[in-house]
């Protein structure tokens, strides 16, 4: 089988499982267990523990030992911490879930799109991740339709298939996944040197190269901003803006609608994205709007006087993120030898934590100390650090060609 197929067929299937996940826990964590504000951000908190505290070494033992290993580690770790979650309400054991799908995913983050780089021709690889993208979007349309019709029965169910799919993920993986163009250096010296050397020449690459030091700012500001709205949004839907009233239909199907709606917008996003790409424009140009755009549609949610305003204002954010994060992705990929490419992918991901973790502790005060839409105008004020970070990459780098970086 075709590497890039292998690699669409592990994008579809994330995308239909962690949609489900996501779907079914927003609900969960809120009707089920009834966690406050502040206890929903501190959930968001604990999976960026996890990825704070193990991102970067397991993108290294990426590196040194195999990426193929490293995403089948992941998948079956994932599949435990999901399925810790719906055991019981007690908000320890759901804290303590995400701590372990966390530390899974954090073998993948890094991995799996180094991996499918090293696979493909280097003119391929925007097409590919954004095509990766945008099977993840519709697959994870069929992942929140299951949520909903499994959910109507019992909400817990939902979790548990969503694990069971991430452990037969793994199985896949160690079929299917092969590693044909990379190497690992055999260098007589242990392990833990060359462990401490190879992080050594990931930061070390990042320190030299001009703009993954403007990434290094863009991505640790884009981790700031996200745990207000991304553990808060299925609250304010449903009882600030009362869409339980609005709607009258099970709350599950509710969140399904809206998830699914922004999961097909997305698909079509990232379809004008990939086009435009192709004609050569200018990529952090394409990113520049979307964060702009992001930052209108998170006020239009806090702010707009009719629900429906403020459920597009959402939906509006949602999309626009959607387009995002497979460009940043790109960016970094484009910028990075192989023989530290997870490493680097990892340190961004861990520099993400690192802002979520600040923006975790920092939106639990602001719930204490202001209602919710004060918590969205902080969020989007963030963001304007990567838009003025943005035109300044935009005026040093010279316009794309044929869909590549220059």
């Amino acid at each position: 089988m075709k590497q890039s197929n292998v690699y669409y067929i592990i994008r579809a299937t994330m995308g239909l499982s962690f949609s489900m996940m996501f779907t079914a826990a927003g609900l969960y964590r809120i009707d089920n267990a009834g966690l406050e504000i502040y206890q929903l951000i501190l959930i968001g908190t604990a999976l960026e523990i996890a990825i704070f505290v193990f991102e970067v070494p397991t993108g290294i033992i990426a590196d040194l030992k195999s990426r193929k290993l490293s995403i089948v580690l992941g998948m079956l770790i994932i599949a435990l911490g999901i399925f810790i979650e719906p055991l019981t309400t007690l908000f320890a054991v759901i804290f303590i879930s995400q701590l372990v799908w966390g530390f899974g995913y954090t073998f993948i983050s890094g991995a799996l799109d180094s991996w499918i780089s090293d696979e493909i021709k280097p003119i391929q690889l925007e097409h590919t991740i954004i095509t990766g993208s945008q099977i993840y979007r519709m697959m994870s349309v069929l992942g929140i339709i299951l949520a909903a019709v499994i959910g109507v029965v019992d909400i817990r169910y939902a979790l548990y298939f969503s694990s069971i799919i991430f452990f037969f993920l793994g199985l896949f993986s160690i079929l299917y996944v092969r590693e044909t163009k990379f190497e690992v250096k055999q260098i007589d010296t242990t392990f833990y040197k060359r462990y401490f050397n190879q992080l050594k020449k990931g930061f070390g690459h990042i320190k030299h190269h001009k703009i993954l030091r403007f990434m290094f700012v863009i991505m640790l500001f884009y981790g700031l901003y996200s745990e207000g709205i991304d553990r808060t949004y299925e609250l304010h839907i449903l009882d600030h803006l009362n869409f339980r009233q609005l709607w009258q239909i099970a709350p599950i199907w509710i969140l399904s609608i809206v998830n699914a709606g922004v999961a097909i917008l997305g698909y079509i996003m990232l379809y004008f994205v990939k086009k435009y790409l192709k004609k050569g424009h200018y990529i952090y140009v394409w990113t520049l709007s979307l964060t702009t755009m992001m930052v209108v549609g998170i006020i239009m949610f806090a702010y707009m006087p009719l629900a429906y305003g403020a459920l597009f204002g959402f939906i509006f954010f949602s999309v626009t993120r959607e387009g995002t994060y497979p460009l940043l992705n790109s960016i970094l990929l484009k910028h990075t030898p192989s023989h530290v490419k997870a490493t680097v992918m990892s340190s961004f991901g861990q520099l993400d934590a690192i802002g979520q973790l600040l923006s975790g502790g920092l939106m639990v005060m602001i719930s204490l100390w202001f209602d919710i839409k004060g918590l969205y105008v902080i969020t989007a004020l963030v963001l304007i650090v990567p838009i003025i970070v943005f035109i300044n990459i935009i005026k040093i780098e010279k316009p794309m060609k044929e869909g590549r970086l220059q």
